[in-house]
């Protein structure tokens, strides 16, 4: 598909695309004015979106990770789900989060690392204390997307928009 549906299904507008692409910061390759976009890109940029906030004015604003580090994050956090779900139906079934979380050690020297999330809701609890205990750390930050509701969102958008490609088979 082109630009116009990608857009449309991740429900961006184009100024925000233009400025995350001139910025390095859309989580896709491949962003040329002609180029040929899949579900799997609409729902990498949907998943951006939902990483980066910033959808309500004024008081109702409510900001997320900035998308300089946030592209990064939902690349790795993808990279991450593929071991585990093969396709955007897989994610919806599961009801997967996805995302990073950021873990410092404790000590007199103490470091900062970055470890991928891809499941349901109810591991990522042992999920974290497994990982931490592992490498003697404690979670900071959790940076984590739901990515279950991303697909759901990408499927309706591309039925209303009689898309052929169907999401449920998407490869992620």
């Amino acid at each position: 598909m082109k630009r116009k549906g990608l857009l449309a299904l991740a429900g961006c507008d184009a100024v925000r695309f233009e400025v995350l692409q001139a910025r390095g910061q859309l989580p896709i390759q491949n962003c040329g004015r002609w180029s040929d976009y899949t579900l799997s890109d609409a729902f990498a940029l949907r998943l951006t979106l939902d990483l980066i906030g910033d959808q309500a004015p004024g008081e109702e604003h409510l900001g997320g990770v900035p998308p300089s580090y946030a592209h990064k994050v939902i690349a790795n956090a993808i990279a991450t789900a593929r071991a585990r779900y093969r396709t955007l139906g897989d994610l919806m079934a599961g009801r997967a989060l996805i995302g990073g979380v950021i873990f410092e050690t404790s000590g007199e020297d103490p470091f900062r690392f970055s470890a991928w999330f891809a499941g349901p809701p109810e591991e990522l609890p042992p999920w974290t204390i497994a990982t931490g205990a592992k490498e003697g750390a404690e979670p900071v930050r959790f940076l984590l997307v739901n990515a279950a509701r991303a697909a759901r969102q990408i499927e309706m958008a591309a039925k209303e928009l009689g898309i052929d490609e169907r999401p449920e088979e998407a490869p992620l």
